[in-house]
């Protein structure tokens, strides 16, 4: 397993991105097909890992979604959780994260990057931190800076945060919230 970075590289991290299958999500998918004949797609986020996301947000941090799959529920809770940036349907996540990174005014080196599949692999390799969760594709744990203790699903994009809050000095005012 690789370890989190140091606490200085986690400090240059502005914008937070995300994959959603797979890291937020177990990887489960689950459809069926509604009164109207629609099919809808449902899936589960971890309750420690939406927290996290609405912290970052409200510590300063952008945050940012971008997944290959399409999900009206997933779209509705990113935005009460606050997520600055949300792409679905976009498999050129390369070309999203430019769009991002000029947007913000930002560099590849201040983006964290958490993602768990192929498709993931050329944004994990730009951003300065590279995160995938215990049960990624072996290619993936691979190519990134940390592998989470936890499984996507089950508090990774968590880990990740608490340890970037950490590293920020931001953590003690998170806590502070909950006294």
């Amino acid at each position: 397993m690789k370890g989190a970075p140091s606490a200085a590289r986690l400090r240059r991290i502005k914008l937070v991105v995300t994959d959603v299958d797979g890291v937020l999500t177990d990887g489960t998918i689950y459809h069926f097909v509604d009164t109207a004949g629609e099919l809808v797609e449902f899936k589960g986020i971890h309750s420690h890992d939406s927290i996290a996301l609405a912290w970052l947000a409200e510590s300063g941090f952008v945050t940012g979604v971008i997944s290959g799959r399409v999900s009206k529920g997933v779209e509705a809770r990113l935005k009460i959780l606050k997520v600055a940036h949300i792409y679905q349907h976009r498999l050129d996540k390369t070309a999203v994260l430019d769009e991002i990174l000029k947007k913000e005014g930002l560099t590849d080196e201040q983006v964290a990057y958490l993602g768990d599949d192929l498709p993931d692999l050329p944004v994990l390799r730009r951003a300065g931190v590279g995160v995938a969760p215990a049960n990624a594709r072996a290619e993936v744990k691979a190519a990134a800076a940390w592998v989470t203790k936890a499984r996507g699903g089950e508090g990774a994009f968590r880990e990740f945060a608490e340890a970037l809050l950490r590293a920020h000095g931001l953590w003690d005012g998170v806590l502070a919230r909950y006294k």
